[in-house]
């Protein structure tokens, strides 16, 4: 495939049609988080110090691309674990005691077959994330294309020429796609308004918008990454007694061996999802998901343009997912996996961050884009942003 016009900064329809039916993952899901980044620098060009979803859906990509590429590099197993040794321990203690009638007949999980159960259930992550990553960005990615290209060529589209263009790129409407329609709608308006206290509150509607019509997208691919159920000890006991044991004993036996360690393997499976799935790393700060979203460095919570919020359609959808009412305590999410929860902390990081402009910095050197345009997985890329 010919990607060299991503590598040239050419991004058309064209490109990412091309990317979008990648059929590596890992190449794939790295031309995904180039292209964002790409449409975030264009998109603040015409909105001036506010970030758009593109931004924030950089680092989401590259946070996904370590959970995608963890099925290729089964030494990030030992790095996800790091800190998790006690758990490993106690599976590999506990699936050893069996009735001493069998016990001399059943070999034990060693260490080597609990890290190779991790590895499974990552491959199982890395395929429903790279679904979510590559649904998402084929349905959104060509919208966001138009409306910079038409931006740029036009310039930002006086009020009453919004829906106009909003036609003539191809959003859908509000009634096929509220959210999508409420995003675009939004992003034209702050890009043709002068006042930036009425810009900051539109590209917010914007962002929060669409990051809602993202996760709804994306809620059954997370919810089954972080199943815990993906680490699949009964399957691995059964498969070491198959030949030694007849099928009733070994049922009796799994079920004892699976109730014996069930425990550590849902601490060690959340240990696991917890460092993989819930942390992100940004230009500016590595972000755990499931403590409330902090301050940038220096700086309130919220900017000033954000700190009151009156524009109605961005009232109405902080009241709907903001659980902390605009305060940002309580914003951590519990259960990544529940929509709620996960929306409760992204608006307020979106909130918080709109206006960091160091957000943008890229996420790929020369030499990383060079090999990719050779459809080549840069060898660094995993060093370059580890688990945290």
């Amino acid at each position: 495939m010919d990607i060299a016009g991503v590598h040239a900064s050419v991004l058309d329809e064209a490109v990412v049609a091309e990317i979008a039916a990648m059929r590596d993952p890992v190449l794939r899901n790295l031309w995904i988080t180039q292209t964002y980044a790409e449409l975030a620098d264009r998109l603040l060009g015409a909105l001036h110090t506010d970030q758009t979803w593109c931004t924030f859906a950089v680092w989401a990509s590259d946070t996904a691309g370590v959970s995608i590429r963890s099925q290729e590099l089964p030494h990030g197993v030992t790095e996800l674990l790091d800190g998790a040794g006690h758990h490993v321990d106690a599976i590999v203690e506990r699936s050893g005691d069996h009735h001493p009638l069998v016990g001399w007949l059943a070999a034990p999980l060693r260490h080597a077959h609990v890290e190779a159960l991790v590895h499974r259930a990552l491959g199982q992550v890395s395929d429903h994330i790279a679904h979510g990553n590559a649904l998402v960005y084929a349905e959104l990615a060509p919208l966001f294309v138009r409306l910079v290209d038409r931006l740029d060529a036009d310039g930002p589209p006086p009020a009453d020429r919004v829906d106009a263009l909003l036609g003539d790129i191809g959003v859908p409407t509000l009634a096929d796609e509220p959210l999508v329609h409420t995003a675009f709608r939004s992003y034209a308006a702050a890009a043709g308004t002068a006042d930036p206290a009425e810009r900051a509150q539109f590209v917010l509607t914007a962002n929060v918008a669409a990051v809602l019509h993202e996760q709804q997208r994306l809620q059954d691919d997370i919810a089954a990454s972080l199943d815990a159920g993906l680490v699949d000890v009964a399957g691995e006991i059964d498969g070491l007694f198959h030949r030694l044991l007849p099928a009733p004993l070994r049922k009796i036996l799994v079920a004892r061996t699976v109730a014996r360690v069930a425990d550590h393997v849902e601490a060690l499976w959340d240990h696991v999802a917890t460092r993989l799935l819930m942390t992100m790393q940004t230009p500016t700060e590595t972000l755990h998901l499931g403590v409330d979203v902090p301050a940038p460095l220096g700086a309130p919570l919220f900017p000033e343009l954000l700190e009151r919020l009156d524009h109605p359609p961005l009232v109405d959808l902080m009241m709907q997912w903001d659980r902390t009412r605009g305060t940002g305590r309580g914003s951590g999410a519990r259960d990544w996996s529940r929509l709620h929860d996960r929306m409760g902390y992204i608006v307020n990081l979106f909130r918080s961050r709109q206006q960091v402009l160091e957000l943008t910095t890229p996420p790929f050197d020369a030499d990383q884009l060079a090999a990719m345009a050779d459809g080549r997985v840069p060898a660094d890329v995993w060093s370059a942003r580890p688990p945290s």
